[in-house]
């Protein structure tokens, strides 16, 4: 158990991981993170193949070059917030020994947790993706300088940064946690390392201003989480108790045995696009197995939420007039599907989206709820 700290005790610096060619855009964001301490770590191999484990390497090492209590590594194309330098303090005080990010993508595992701390009010949860989101990540300065000198040891360049933090807080026990909301925003820099086929990657709950007293409680996720593959397409109920591929189920074998049967599925969806304005405009840009799989995807989100968090579906309606909780509700759908449809047509219909998930997660709250004994 973490014993928070005051903000004011929380002394940031940064560095912004970059290749030379980018130094401009690292030194905007070096200065948008409002912290008086933040400088640039080039790759000091720029004509070397293509990986962010170099520049990650030089960035987290530079912790030693300061006298704080943490230091945070940004990519290059990291927007943070408004108020950003604040929000970092606020979240480190509440989580002073654990590696802290401050993003997430939209269709990770984590993103799924990420929505429902929005809904359920934590301020934060654990990381339950195969690897640590690093567009922004902060830890205490000690660990930083450990991570830096990990990342150096020879044979460490087959692997991504972020999957080399996971195998390094893992040996060092330290908590992963990502920030909810998050406050930094992906951009839209062209990858130098090989992401270009991974589609827009964009926050799963971003928040432009700065938060003012993040809840300093950790989301205790229930044992499944309902997950749609962006890479395979195909969704699944995957047991975080035992998160290996060949424990994963189907997600309609999930959504059977609570309940759920196929017929009713398919009539539940056909109410719901009938039920919103335009919505029949989703049509053209969701083909049927695309919009079957997210509604089958939202509706077991809905069945866990209820099961573990009876009501918190029901009160959402009434609160979509709060950005965080229209902005999980809006990203599921294109985080899922980001490589298979255009996501900016998709926002361009975005009100029709918020209410179809929306609906998807009341219908998997009141007809299917995951009975207790699963969760």
């Amino acid at each position: 158990m973490h014993t928070p700290q005051s903000p004011q005790s929380i002394r940031v610096s940064a560095s912004v991981m970059s290749h030379p060619s980018r130094s401009d855009s690292a030194g905007r964001v070096a200065e948008r993170t409002g912290l008086p301490l933040a400088g640039l770590a080039l790759d000091p191999e720029p004509d070397g193949p293509p990986t962010a484990l170099r520049s990650a390497t030089v960035a987290f090492g530079s912790a030693a070059r300061y006298d704080t209590t943490h230091h945070l590594v940004l990519q290059d194309d990291a927007r943070p917030a408004e108020g950003f330098a604040q929000t970092v303090q606020r979240y480190l005080g509440a989580h002073p020994e654990a590696a802290v990010s401050f993003f997430v993508e939209w269709g990770s595992r984590t993103a799924t947790l990420a929505r429902w701390a929005v809904f359920t009010g934590a301020g934060a949860v654990p990381v339950v993706n195969p690897y640590v989101p690093t567009v922004a990540l902060a830890l205490p300065s000690e660990l930083s300088v450990a991570l830096g000198r990990f990342l150096a040891e020879e044979g460490r360049t087959a692997e991504p940064d972020d999957r080399e933090v996971l195998r390094f807080v893992r040996r060092a026990g330290v908590s992963a946690l990502v920030a909810v909301p998050n406050p930094v925003e992906h951009g839209e820099l062209p990858s130098l390392v090989g992401n270009a086929g991974h589609g827009a990657r964009l926050s799963v709950c971003f928040a432009s201003e700065a938060v003012a007293a993040p809840d300093t409680s950790v989301l205790e996720p229930p044992r499944p989480l309902p997950h749609l593959n962006w890479i395979t397409g195909v969704p699944s109920l995957i047991n975080l108790d035992n998160d290996v591929p060949e424990a994963h189920l189907s997600l309609a074998w999930g959504l059977a045995s609570w309940g759920a049967d196929e017929a009713g599925l398919a009539s539940g969806l056909t109410a719901a696009l009938a039920a919103r304005t335009g919505a029949d405009s989703l049509r053209p840009l969701l083909p049927q197995p695309h919009l079957t799989s997210v509604w089958h995807t939202a509706v077991a989100n809905g069945a866990v939420l209820e099961g573990r968090w009876p009501g918190v579906v029901g009160g959402l309606r009434a609160r979509l007039g709060e950005p965080v909780v229209e902005r999980a509700l809006a990203t599921l759908v294109p985080g899922a599907l980001r490589t298979r449809v255009d996501v900016t047509a998709l926002e361009e219909h975005r009100s029709e989206v918020v209410g179809l998930t929306l609906a998807a997660l009341e219908y998997g709250a009141e007809h299917c709820p995951a009975p207790k004994e699963a969760l």
